[in-house]
């Protein structure tokens, strides 16, 4: 009887090896707690890390603990994360997150209860909370100790991923996170999202930008569909001699 095996390899595979030779190994040093990580990647959407960053360590500042920060009035809180995107919207939804978790656990403010949930169902429980989508979701289920396998999808992710073919660019955040997630080898580890995660969104910081990508220093470039590229920053930096 002859044996038929598939020895193809899977698209984010392919995608990533090629990654690894530019920017090197993508692995988790530091996490922070899950609850932490929801305040992190809540105030996160749409702005550069730096600024999140320095909003989040403000707020670790101002707030012995998260519970006060969750009995904040919107308008402080406001202020606080003023130099994030959206603020007036953030600050109404994270405390609210905040308060719900704790009706929701008890009145205790944790998201270990998670860990005992399979992936999807850890997921939909945290986007029943305001404010919390597909990506936060995944941040909190990926990058805290919590380390289970979802592919955090942010801006850059998902411009890098339509680009390269792998899924419609007409897809949001949510089709995006299923479309990718199906692609993922059953041998990948919750390190391999992460590292997965932090390597497309490199690629689409350094070289993969949303004007102008610099096409000829990718080293994706000769398996890239460039969907929706029309010109790179290769070729507007081109001028022909005098």
């Amino acid at each position: 009887m002859q044996l038929s095996l598939d020895l193809s390899t899977s698209p984010l595979e392919a995608l990533r090896d090629g990654l690894l030779k530019t920017f090197g190994p993508q692995r988790p040093t530091k996490r922070l707690d899950p609850v932490s990580q929801l305040v992190k990647s809540s105030i996160s959407g749409r702005t550069k890390d730096a600024v999140s960053w320095a909003v989040y360590h403000r707020l670790k500042e101002r707030f012995a603990t998260w519970e006060d920060l969750a009995e904040t009035p919107d308008a402080e809180v406001q202020e606080l994360i003023k130099d994030v995107t959206f603020p007036e919207e953030k600050a109404r939804h994270l405390p609210h997150a905040l308060r719900l978790i704790q009706v929701r656990s008890g009145w205790t403010l944790s998201l270990d209860h998670l860990a005992e949930l399979e992936l999807d169902s850890a997921r939909w429980w945290l986007q029943g909370l305001p404010g919390v989508g597909v990506k936060v979701a995944a941040s909190v289920l990926n990058f805290s100790p919590l380390n289970m396998r979802a592919l955090v999808v942010d801006t850059h992710v998902h411009r890098v991923a339509a680009r390269y073919g792998l899924i419609p660019a007409s897809y949001d955040t949510a089709h995006a996170y299923r479309a990718l997630m199906d692609m993922v080898p059953d041998r990948w580890t919750a390190e391999d999202l992460y590292e997965l995660h932090w390597l497309m969104k490199g690629l689409g910081q350094l070289l993969c930008s949303h004007h102008a990508p610099r096409c000829g220093a990718c080293a994706l470039k000769p398996a890239c569909s460039r969907v929706g590229v029309e010109r790179s920053a290769d070729i507007l930096a081109w001028r022909p001699r005098a």
